[in-house]
């Protein structure tokens, strides 16, 4: 494994390199990459979700978390997900749990529409579909929903992506389009719909999401638009730059491959993307990380936290301070951790999620409990 020197952000960081480097190869002793080769372009809001909005009930975000319908246990490795005889999330092959946001990313006081909880990804086994879950930290129940793409004034389809990382920023939730960019689901227009196996308009009338009983639409979506390939596996929200920003990885089984990091900023008043003429949205740092296996990163107060998971063993967290060697924290996570989110209060927390089936939980970690480099 190449860790001793791949996050050994030297001066570059801070300084302008003197020659450009190729951003889609890493295999050089300077890791840093000029983030403004990497671009996302805004393509325009979907006109579709104010068309069925009309034509649905909307509800709230904090009555989904009032509704919930399946309740998580507390065990000594985190919150477990629901497991009884009627219905296992713990160890169904169908979805795998990925992403994870909190209220904390939402809004900066930690709340929204008083409410304190999680928003879970999880990709179903096929990639057919999404769905993502509303978990109350007050009583640990949860309420799946199901993410839709208008795609016409009066209906509606499941999105087929395998949704690897989610942030919630403000009413927006953003989640990673593997291949393809960012897609942006609108929190304002949560519907609810009736029962019924098929997703979007029932012949018979009324609508349906595969038997799910709110759906959130997705509004708009964020092109990637750079000549080289770019692999959106997590993504994760930093409030404390200026202005706000998120940053988005790559999971690569193998070096062989760019590992790379990149940071957008964000206009905290539109809730978008920051953009230039064309509606481009380029980075503004990007560095080569190297850590094979990398299922998400997380920054907060100059520091960087990195998951990374190791087949059937306990997965593993990084701390990095850039101009430093990273420094892993072995196995201090249950196997399979994916996404992150950082949370500031009662001293900082780190979120993550574990996707194998028999170990899955909600990990909350203490700040203080990763050493950092």
């Amino acid at each position: 494994m190449r860790f001793s020197t791949v996050l050994a952000a030297v001066a570059v960081y801070f300084l302008p390199a003197v020659v450009a480097l190729s951003p889609s190869n890493c295999n050089t002793s300077n890791k840093a990459r000029t983030g403004s080769d990497f671009v996302l372009e805004e393509q325009a809001d979907n006109p579709h979700v104010k068309s069925l909005a009309k034509k649905l009930k909307r509800v709230t975000v904090a009555h989904v978390f009032d509704d919930g319908n399946h309740k998580m246990t507390s065990t000594s490795q985190g919150l477990r997900w629901e497991k009884t005889s009627s219905f296992n999330d713990v160890d169904t092959s169908k979805w795998v749990p990925q992403g994870i946001t909190s209220t904390a990313d939402a809004l900066d006081a930690g709340t929204y529409e008083g409410k304190d909880g999680w928003i879970v990804s999880w990709h179903r086994n096929d990639d057919k579909s999404v769905r993502v879950t509303f978990v109350n930290r007050k009583t640990n129940k949860y309420r799946h929903a199901l993410l839709v793409y208008p795609h016409a004034a009066d209906n509606f389809k499941a999105v087929p992506i395998h949704a690897g990382g989610i942030m919630w920023y403000g009413n927006t939730l953003w989640v990673v389009d593997t291949k393809n960019g960012i897609r942006v689901f609108d929190l304002d227009n949560i519907w609810q719909v009736s029962d019924g196996d098929g997703v979007g308009k029932k012949s018979g009338g009324g609508y349906s999401a595969a038997g799910y009983k709110y759906v959130i639409p997705q509004i708009r979506w964020y092109k990637w638009t750079s000549s080289f390939p770019f692999r959106f596996s997590f993504i994760s929200l930093d409030r404390t730059t200026s202005p706000d920003s998120l940053i988005v990885g790559e999971y690569q089984k193998s070096t062989s491959e760019p590992i790379r990091l990149v940071r957008f900023q964000l206009d905290y008043k539109t809730r978008k993307l920051v953009t230039s003429s064309g509606k481009k949205a380029k980075g503004t740092w990007a560095y080569c990380v190297g850590i094979e296996r990398m299922q998400g990163a997380v920054s907060a107060n100059g520091k960087f936290y990195i998951s990374r998971s190791n087949g059937n063993n306990r997965g593993d967290i990084f701390g990095w301070v850039p101009g430093k060697t990273a420094r892993k924290n072995g196995g201090i996570v249950p196997r399979g951790p994916e996404d992150l989110s950082y949370d500031k209060r009662n001293g900082g927390h780190i979120y993550t999620v574990t996707e194998h089936a028999g170990t899955r939980y909600i990990v909350d970690l203490k700040v203080s409990s990763i050493k950092t480099s």
